[in-house]
């Protein structure tokens, strides 16, 4: 066999390099970082289940943030905003109607007090009057110029007015506003209006609510780019049932001139925000690109798969985040060899 041939020297010598590299997270040098440029991914979905209508991009399609990118079935949300809307009109209608209603209510209310208001200040006249005459006719009865009759007959009106008088309720101006004896201030009058038409004011609000809440339902049935970017996947069909915020697709997104890498914890000790670093792209021999530090987080974490050295060997290590001195075009997800040194 071919292994029977070669040395087991060498076989040791490789052995001990491969464990050395894997446990230096496949790094030839102290300095060598694999970056990637910064991808942000967006997941497009629905707050609420429903069945797929309708898938309105491909996959790479430049969006802008607000596009179309998918729509599900509104046909039950349609047939409730139609209740709903009928349902608001019955309550507007009975709002305009009770409205009519009060208003002669209190009108008539109003017209009644008048009435009763201007009774009483002429009867209140008509004493001041009989007074006066009974006063005069005394005199002239004194004279023997009128008969008995005549002043009796005046003291009997002026008796009959004065028990009316007493007769009527009593108490303060605002007393008597209240048992329908004076006119009401308009301000008084609009109050008690509004307090009368307010249940069923209420009730428009109520459906009112209820309608806006199907009106945004159906349009959260309208899935739209949340931001402005690049179709990464489509991940639904025309068809599927959808449950509650399933995403439908993915828009990529990234930030010009910035590079994400994973850095060793042996290796992190040389870097700190703002720490200058060079920039090589996997497979090119065009020179390097210069960038420095602007965030480093303060934890470790599990490297993407993508930077694994074998499916089966996941790696952790600190995010570092890289900016370009010279912004350039970059690709997402594009990889780069970085050198700290």
């Amino acid at each position: 066999m071919a292994v029977s041939r070669v040395p087991p020297g060498l076989l040791v010598l490789v052995a001990v390099g491969g464990f050395w590299m894997l446990s230096h997270g496949m790094t030839a040098g102290p300095g060598a970082i694999t970056g990637y440029g910064e991808e942000r991914v967006h997941h497009v979905g629905s707050l609420q289940g429903g069945r797929l209508v309708s898938v309105s991009v491909a996959l790479g399609q430049q969006v802008q943030a607000g596009d179309v990118i998918a729509t599900l079935d509104s046909r039950a949300l349609e047939l409730e905003r139609a209740r709903l809307q009928a349902a608001l009109e019955r309550a507007r209608t009975q709002l305009r109607a009770e409205q009519d209603l009060q208003s002669s209510a209190l009108q008539r209310g109003q017209l009644q007090a008048v009435r009763a208001h201007a009774a009483e200040e002429r009867s209140r006249a008509e004493l001041r009057e009989l007074d006066q005459q009974v006063r005069r006719m005394e005199g002239l009865a004194s004279d023997h110029l009128i008969r008995a009759d005549q002043l009796e007959e005046a003291r009997r009106r002026q008796r009959t007015v004065a028990a009316d008088l007493m007769a009527r309720p009593t108490g303060t101006a605002r007393e008597l506003e209240l048992m329908g004896l004076r006119p009401r201030p308009q301000d008084d009058q609009s109050e008690r209006l509004e307090q009368r038409l307010a249940p069923y004011r209420a009730a428009v609000q109520v459906e009112e609510a209820a309608l806006h809440v199907v009106e945004n339902s159906l349009a959260e049935l309208t899935l739209r780019a949340p931001v402005s970017g690049t179709v990464g996947a489509i991940l639904q069909q025309p068809g599927d049932v959808l449950a509650a915020s399933a995403p439908v697709a993915t828009i990529i997104t990234m930030r010009p001139g910035h590079i994400v890498a994973f850095v060793p914890e042996r290796q992190l000790r040389a870097l700190a925000v703002g720490h200058p670093v060079r920039l090589h792209r996997i497979g090119s021999w065009a020179g390097a690109l210069r960038g420095h530090v602007t965030e480093l987080a303060p934890m470790v974490e599990e490297v993407p798969p993508r930077g694994w050295p074998s499916p089966s060997l996941p790696v952790w290590a600190r995010r570092v985040v890289i900016r370009l001195d010279e912004p350039g075009q970059l690709l997402p997800g594009e990889v780069f060899r970085v050198n700290t040194r």
